[in-house]
């Protein structure tokens, strides 16, 4: 048996109070610290790498989790976060109708939840085919949602709104997946 832990990033600064997107926000100290303790829960865990996005706060958290168990950061373009047109919208704007992050996929470009789920999903089998280790899989909210939502066959949600918040990976949370075989076995979310 082997184990994808899905993992968020943990939390980043964001002074302007924008919508971040795919933008290089740093970790705040907060987010590097918490790194640092998942790092640390991770030791035990027989990790042979850890796969991220590149946007600056999943890089960031991978690599400090990948100092310390001493394993490479192997960076996946399946893995960013979701290519939105409102990347940058003050989060007070945004706040006001939060829909609108999918729904201006039609008018003003970006990607809908299915193209998401659609890549993290190619990401996911071509792990599970390739790797022999354990692995984890460090991501941003919706992709890890959308990934989800898949492996246990449920939906997409119509809306952003209509997201059930229980299911959601907050910021430096992980959930585990085991595989053995064909068969996939979806945990719970860990806080740690």
């Amino acid at each position: 048996m082997k184990h994808f832990y899905l993992l968020r990033h943990t939390e980043f600064e964001n002074p302007d109070n924008i919508f971040r997107g795919r933008l290089g926000l740093a970790l705040s100290k907060e987010g590097k610290d918490h790194a640092r303790r998942i790092g640390a829960w991770f030791k035990d865990k027989h990790i042979s790498k850890i796969y991220s996005s590149a946007v600056e706060r999943c890089k960031a958290t991978a690599e400090i989790v990948a100092q310390s168990i001493d394993v490479p950061v192997v960076f996946d373009k399946r893995l960013l976060e979701v290519m939105h047109a409102i990347q940058g919208m003050n989060l007070i704007e945004y706040r006001k109708d939060r829909n609108k992050r999918y729904s201006l996929v039609d008018t003003l470009g970006g990607e809908s939840m299915m193209d998401v789920q659609v890549r993290m999903l190619d990401f996911f089998y071509e792990a599970v085919k390739r790797d022999e280790g354990n692995s984890i899989i460090c991501s941003h909210g919706d992709g890890l949602y959308f990934l989800y939502l898949a492996l246990v066959g449920k939906n997409l949600p119509e809306k952003v709104g209509t997201i059930d918040r229980s299911e959601y990976q907050e910021k430096g949370t992980v959930r585990r997946i085991d595989v053995e075989g064909d068969q996939i076995t979806v945990g719970s979310i860990e806080k740690l």
